[in-house]
């Protein structure tokens, strides 16, 4: 099995192109619908004002979104992103929180989140445990309750931060870059191409 993979970073992403956010904040990437699971979130952030949520990126449930915050002003909808700008907002957020309510195949925005070194805030659903453990770099939730512990564990502890921040870029470099995934895939196939010949050599001895 060959997992998904991205790029790596062509450079750091400096303080400079981070884009400036007056507060720390906590970061929502994808489309906007019901299946993403931001109902959760909004909910959880009518009791929580210590951070901002940032929101990058639209769709047909953006304007039910939009009224469910409304007078929520630590929420913020960007709309959609481009791909540089993106990496900055990824690479201020405190974490990404990943809420999707639907069996997703695989998630590459953790990966993207990782790729910055940013934690995540998953829900414990589908494919985010694995990968959340396999990378020893975020939280999983079920409840609101859990998602807000989960935020003031990074609001409250730097140091858990940027221990989780560390194990994100660390766990991308050697499991999701194309520098290690791109090789393992040509080796495989390498190896199909020797058995092949293998058996070209077998077939023509015995038809000798």
């Amino acid at each position: 099995v060959m997992p998904y993979f991205l790029s790596g970073p062509d450079r750091e992403v400096s303080t400079g192109s981070t884009p400036f956010h007056p507060r720390p904040y906590f970061l929502f990437v994808g489309r906007l619908e019901k299946i993403k699971g931001l109902d959760d979130v909004l909910q959880a952030f009518r009791s929580y004002d210590k951070a901002d949520l940032v929101i990058a990126g639209d769709g047909e449930y953006g304007t039910s979104l939009r009224n469910q915050a409304e007078g929520l002003s630590h929420v913020h909808f960007l709309g959609r992103v481009d791909p540089e700008e993106l990496s900055g907002w990824y690479a201020g957020a405190m974490a990404l929180i990943v809420p999707s309510v639907c069996f997703e195949t695989f998630g590459i925005i953790l990966i993207e989140s990782f790729r910055q070194g940013t934690p995540v805030i998953a829900r414990r659903l589908g494919p985010f445990p694995e990968i959340v453990r396999a990378a020893g770099a975020g939280h999983l939730f079920e409840s609101g309750e859990e998602l807000i512990e989960a935020m003031e564990s990074f609001r409250r502890d730097p140091d858990h931060r940027a221990d989780l921040s560390a194990r994100a870029r660390k766990a991308f470099e050697e499991h999701w870059s194309e520098d290690v995934v791109i090789p393992r895939y040509l080796e495989i196939v390498a190896k199909a191409e020797r058995r092949h010949r293998a058996r070209l050599a077998v077939q023509r001895k015995e038809s000798i």
